[in-house]
């Protein structure tokens, strides 16, 4: 498999494919491009998504600039500069970088705003909204560039970090005391749920900032995280997952893949055996579960579900680096590098290569392994219509890029 050349061809397609514009990342990278041809979801996707340019007849970018997906991407042409010796890959990191921190206006400020230091939604609607799946990526990513060679930013991702901590700190006493079944206190900020998509992701993020601020006690959440919610479902009823009856008793292949993204980054930093745990049984389970095509059943209500399809956006993506940051912490288990090389030969099959310029070496959302082809269906934010940036594309890429040089998302001092 030659990893480079999958790389190059992902790259190609972010500067050719109109998901930015300009190409050299000025202001920053696009959320996804839509495939609007018999597309379900299309009347939810234009009553939640406004900010659209049409590219081709048939497709449009959906222009909304989230912080998460930006830092995805320059992440992506930052270590793609370093890997593959091009130094025009990192003047975009440098070009999305300084939209991000400097055009978006999405960190949210003022001594009396309670969610100070985090970042909104999107740019340019829905400024104000924090979740705690982006932040943490943000809060994360941040602190990688950091590490890179980029110091300055080290100081937002530390202070995304600290407030991921103080406002969830309640959410901490709250799992300690009434455990993971009671409802969930409220707290300013969106996204306040306790699967490893979302608040699971959030002790990756405190993770590096502990690494980076070693004078911080970040322990208190994430302790209670992996002590009382990692290990199976809640029962509350917010929670979401489907209701086909393999998964009923367990978190969807999804989440596995955030969980042993996480858990092996949480161990690594803290120490953590109950971290440790959650992502032996999160890599276990993919392992498990893995087909003989290399990918994993689409289970994620966001996207279309069925063992058949692989959904690109919520499982085969986070599955990927799941199984090698847990290949990695677990000295280099070969079961887990089986399946880790099963799922990235089946990603190099499947990555586009139509010649279009907004589909050419992209992955789309998803993909139907008996046809053998795209296709399976839409979600308003998922599906085989839907081309991300960030968290489709960028993530898949890296995941390439980490193999290729060796380099993780494990956390690292200043």
């Amino acid at each position: 498999m030659d990893k480079q050349a999958v790389v190059c061809r992902n790259l190609r397609w972010f500067k050719n494919s109109g998901i930015m514009r300009p190409s050299d990342g000025f202001w920053g990278v696009a959320e996804r491009i839509l495939v609007t041809a018999d597309n379900q979801a299309l009347d939810r996707i234009q009553r939640t998504f406004t900010c659209q340019t049409r590219l081709a007849p048939d497709v449009r970018a959906l222009e909304h600039r989230r912080p998460d997906c930006n830092v995805q991407t320059a992440l992506l042409f930052d270590l793609a500069a370093e890997a593959l010796g091009d130094p025009s890959y990192k003047t975009i990191a440098d070009n999305v970088i300084d939209y991000l921190v400097r055009r978006s206006g999405l960190r949210q400020t003022g001594e009396t705003v309670p969610t100070a230091d985090l970042w909104g939604w999107s740019n340019p609607i829905s400024s104000h909204d924090c979740w705690t799946d982006d932040n943490a990526w943000v809060a994360t990513l941040l602190l990688v560039l950091g590490w890179r060679g980029r110091p300055g930013l080290s100081e937002a991702g530390i202070a995304a970090g600290r407030a991921l901590n103080q406002l969830l700190q309640p959410v901490a006493q709250h799992l300690c005391h009434h455990g993971k079944d009671a409802p969930l206190p409220e707290v300013p900020m969106d996204g306040l749920n306790l699967s490893p998509h979302w608040l699971g992701l959030v002790t990756m993020a405190l993770a590096h900032t502990a690494a980076a601020d070693p004078d911080g006690d970040y322990t208190g959440f994430v302790e209670a995280y992996f002590t009382h919610a990692a290990s199976t479902p809640p029962s509350y009823p917010d929670d979401v997952r489907p209701a086909t009856e393999p998964t009923l008793q367990r978190w969807t292949l999804s989440e596995y893949g955030y969980l042993a993204l996480a858990g092996a980054i949480v161990a690594r930093q803290f120490e953590l055996s109950v971290a440790r745990d959650a992502a032996r049984t999160a890599a276990d389970a993919l392992v498990a579960h893995q087909c003989e095509t290399g990918h994993f059943p689409a289970e994620y209500p966001e996207a279309p579900t069925g063992p058949h399809l692989a959904d690109l956006i919520y499982t085969q993506n986070w599955a990927t680096l799941g199984l090698y940051h847990a290949w990695l912490l677990f000295d280099r288990d070969q079961k887990y590098r089986r399946a880790l090389d099963q799922s990235l030969a089946f990603l190099e099959r499947i990555q586009d290569r139509c010649g279009e310029p907004w589909y050419d070496g992209c992955w789309r959302g998803l993909y139907d392994t008996r046809l053998g082809t795209w296709g399976g269906g839409n979600r308003h934010e998922g599906g085989q219509g839907s081309l991300y940036s960030g968290w489709n594309n960028a993530p898949i890429a890296l995941a390439f890029l980490f193999d290729l040089t060796g380099e993780s998302l494990f956390a690292r001092a200043r």
